[in-house]
């Protein structure tokens, strides 16, 4: 695994084009709900762009993609996987006016 080959940068910028286009499309066909994006360590690669909350808000605020379009839905599991809590991961959401919704499961702390 290496990172030699791979234009970080450049993912990411095509990456916040590809959720601007999306919310354009929301717009598009009237779609009044928020598009909820669920941060997920090791899912399913190694390394994400989406690792935990705070990675997800810093993303849209690079991009300037909008709280009206994006919201967060935090899940149990990943926030453990991610190496916090699941109140830390719901916490952070809320003191950055990003909680869109909850997963409500028991995960597996083994993992």
């Amino acid at each position: 695994e290496t990172l030699l080959n791979t234009d970080m940068k450049r993912e990411l910028d095509q990456l916040g084009r590809f959720m601007a286009l999306v919310a354009d499309h929301k717009h598009k066909i009237g779609y009044k709900g928020p598009l909820l994006i669920e941060p997920k360590p090791k899912e399913p690669t190694k390394h994400q762009y989406d690792f935990d909350a705070a990675a997800v808000v810093a993303f849209l605020e690079r991009y300037g993609l909008s709280r009206e379009d994006f919201r967060l839905n935090i899940e149990a599991n990943h926030a453990t996987l991610a190496g916090h809590s699941f109140e830390h991961e719901i916490a952070y959401a809320i003191a950055n006016d990003a909680l869109g919704s909850v997963d409500m499961n028991r995960g597996d702390t083994l993992l």
